[in-house]
């Protein structure tokens, strides 16, 4: 056995000069070309999806039929309406929130349709997620080199439009929700690319000015002042771009009609909205993630990722994606929708609202990825990008297994099946990622044990770059 000092079976550090290398020849180039250009097959499927396109020429014809079965055994009712659309903007994940949370209030109140605000929530989060970086970035100035892969993370995207659940649990606990006719879209919710950039590029001014009081021995009262200071203009950059929301004690009035066309109005604040009108506590659930690089039954937590000072970071419980689907089947059997996080746009197709893995014919031109869903997480070719909304399923009655799955979107009624999508299983098994439940509702033991253990458990820390810190957000 090497002593701890013994060096000689570490891999050793070669020169480029030395390192062989294979540059591609010109021969080689011309004996590839011919060879295709003698292969009527290859010379065919070039000539079709050059002038046609690979996601049209190469649909399945029998996958395509069988994943327009837009029938369910088990179906949320009501459905959410209207059909939303967070547009231009990386919103998907307050939809998905808000787009759950409308369902119980329309059934509860009679209501034909509900509109909850995601710019009202887009505003907050906006303003914790540059505090909280802010504090990311003070808390790291004396153990961080600005080089460091830590420092050049948090300066990539400060106040990204993405997020997670336990994000959007984190603002509307502390914010409270409002109707969208309190505060409605404007044109930088729906087009947010311009106000991102100018907030990012002062949050990355203050960082330097930050660290360099640090390294000028600023005191905390005058770290305190100068935070101060810094939020102060961000709040004031976002009332000019987003509009002043109120306060989350601020009164609000929210006049409707229901279905029996009678008007109601009801005087609360967005924190009294959430408690009376919502009546469902977002604290009180849990992310459950399939990650099959690490160990099931386990907490998993992303380090550095969140967007509310002194709230713990984006937290899962690991668990066997079976898990995940059974769990999916009770809440929607319960009359639940269900918040998810999947890979999107992979293998979706917008114009039939089919999501389905088997939907194109790849393998006829050579294209046949053999990675499993680990080693896509551990090479970067999956991660979780988007957060929708499941709400029926359709359970096969011989097996019990599900086989298709009812996708509400937020990209408005143009996409899918006037804006929702068919799912199948096998894409279920394969690219999502997570699903969110009330703790009450989780049935398996094993997460269950995790949950009731929660403040013993020690997580699985992954770092802030990990695939499962994605944040949702097309």
């Amino acid at each position: 056995m090497s002593s701890p000092s013994d060096t000689s079976s570490a891999p050793k550090k070669q020169d480029a000069s030395t390192q062989a290398s294979y540059p591609l020849e010109p021969t080689q180039l011309g004996t590839w070309s011919s060879d295709l250009k003698a292969d009527v097959v290859t010379a065919l499927a070039s000539t079709v999806i050059v002038n046609h396109g690979a996601t049209t020429a190469l649909i399945n014809r029998d996958a395509r039929s069988r994943g327009l079965i837009n029938v369910y055994s088990n179906a949320v009712t009501p459905e959410g309406s209207p059909t939303m659309n967070q547009k231009q903007s990386g919103r998907c994940w307050l939809f998905a929130g808000t787009n759950q949370l409308r369902i119980g209030i329309m059934r509860r109140l009679n209501l034909t349709e509900l509109e909850l605000s995601p710019s009202y929530l887009f505003f907050y989060d906006k303003l914790e997620k540059a505090n909280f970086f802010l504090e990311q970035i003070e808390q790291t100035a004396t153990s961080e080199e600005v080089e460091s892969r830590l420092i050049q993370h948090l300066l990539t995207d400060p106040v990204i439009d993405g997020g997670q659940y336990d994000m959007f649990a984190n603002i509307v606990a502390k914010y409270g929700l409002v109707p969208n006719s309190v505060f409605p879209d404007s044109f930088n919710t729906l087009a947010s690319r311009n106000m991102n950039y100018v907030i990012t590029t002062l949050l990355r001014q203050y960082a330097q000015e930050i660290r360099e009081a640090v390294a000028d021995g600023a005191d905390t009262a005058k770290l305190r002042a100068q935070r101060e200071a810094h939020m102060a203009q961000i709040f004031k950059l976002l009332t000019v771009f987003l509009g002043t929301p109120p306060g989350p004690n601020d009164e609000i009035v929210w006049e409707y009609v229901d279905k029996d066309k009678e008007y109601h109005s009801v005087k609360t604040t967005p924190l009294g909205f959430y408690k009376d009108v919502v009546q469902y506590d977002v604290a009180d659930t849990v992310s459950l993630l399939n990650d099959p690089r690490n160990e099931y039954n386990r907490l998993i937590t992303v380090d550095r990722l969140g967007n509310v000072a002194g709230r713990p970071y984006v937290t899962y419980v690991n668990a066997e994606i079976d898990v995940l689907a059974s769990t999916a089947v009770s809440l929607i059997k319960a009359n639940v929708p269900v918040f998810f996080g999947t890979h999107t746009p992979i293998y979706h197709d917008r114009k039939s609202g089919i999501i389905d893995t088997a939907l194109w014919d790849y393998k006829l031109i050579g294209f046949d990825p053999k990675q499993n869903k680990a080693d896509r997480l551990r090479y970067h070719q999956s991660l979780m990008t988007h957060a929708m909304l499941l709400t029926a399923v359709h359970v096969d009655p011989e097996s019990g297994e599900p086989v298709r799955w009812r996708v509400e979107n937020s990209w408005g009624t143009e996409p899918g099946i006037k804006g929702y999508f068919i799912m199948s299983h096998d894409f279920f098994k394969e690219y999502v990622y997570q699903i969110v439940a009330q703790k009450s509702a989780i049935e398996d033991e094993g997460v269950k044990a995790v949950i009731e253990d929660w403040d013993n458990q020690k997580p699985i820390v992954l770092p802030p770059w990990d695939p499962c810190g994605a944040l949702a957000k097309l």
